[in-house]
């Protein structure tokens, strides 16, 4: 499975891009910058969107991604997501006031369709996808992804959910990597959790739990202002990224 890091970070800043992460090419996890990362014969190359919930740093570049395939490409696009993120998309985003409706325009090459995501599942491009509930906002997920041989999961934005650390560890060997948020430093935890985000020390907690796992975890939607903060902070056996890594698993 390749996973490129078009962008992760918590907040827009000047060389900070917001969460986009592109899997093997054509599935894209969240929709925060690829528009204004990848060139455009790239990015008419996605097939599927997984969407972990509506805010805004993780959604801003949708309307412009949807707007390079519906009119470029010759197959059709699915964005995925909660019931209620794909509701606040089609009521706040594209209602024709701020956006067209665009699952509803004459097709031209491709068919734009938001579909909530089932249950047990569903499979994007060769991928099999299940997802996790999370604690951000209603509707939030996170999501395990599976090319056959490994499992990569990505939290999405989450305070410390009991669903996704038990997952985890229930996944044993099989899981190849996990992607996780860490919003805050330390000395902001109650703000952490008001607003539903891990620290270093509540990302920590969660990983006690788990006993020994082969599995790489990787910190990020890292607010920039705080990154060096929250590195410093970070458990021993957590690695952090920023965007623009690529990975092969």
């Amino acid at each position: 499975m390749k996973i490129e890091i078009l962008g992760c970070s918590g907040s827009v800043a000047q060389g900070y891009n917001t969460t986009s992460i592109l899997l093997n090419d054509s599935v894209l996890l969240d929709a925060g910058s690829a528009a204004s990362v990848l060139p455009e014969e790239r990015l008419r190359g996605i097939r599927h969107i997984l969407l972990t919930h509506a805010h805004i740093d993780h959604v801003k570049e949708l309307p412009f991604i949807l707007d390079a395939l519906y009119s470029q490409t010759d197959h059709d696009v699915t964005v995925w997501g909660s019931a209620n993120t794909i509701e606040a998309l089609r009521d706040n985003i594209f209602n024709g006031v701020i956006w067209p409706r665009v699952a509803e325009l004459n097709r031209a090459k491709a068919l734009v369709s938001f579909r909530a995501v089932p249950d047990g599942g569903f499979a994007a491009d060769g991928l099999a996808v299940e997802t996790i509930r999370t604690e951000h906002i209603p509707g939030s997920l996170g999501y395990l992804v599976s090319d056959g041989s490994f499992k990569v999961m990505f939290s999405g934005d989450t305070g410390l959910a009991p669903d996704l650390f038990h997952l985890v560890k229930s996944l044993e060997g099989s899981l190849k990597a996990l992607f996780v948020e860490v919003s805050f430093p330390d000395r902001m935890e109650s703000f952490a959790k008001l607003t539903m985000h891990l620290t270093p020390s509540l990302l920590g907690t969660g990983l006690a739990g788990l006993g020994p796992t082969p599995a790489r975890v990787f910190a990020y939607h890292i607010k920039p202002r705080y990154l060096d903060e929250v590195v410093a902070e970070l458990p021993p056996n957590v690695a952090y990224i920023t965007g623009g890594e690529v990975f092969r698993f």
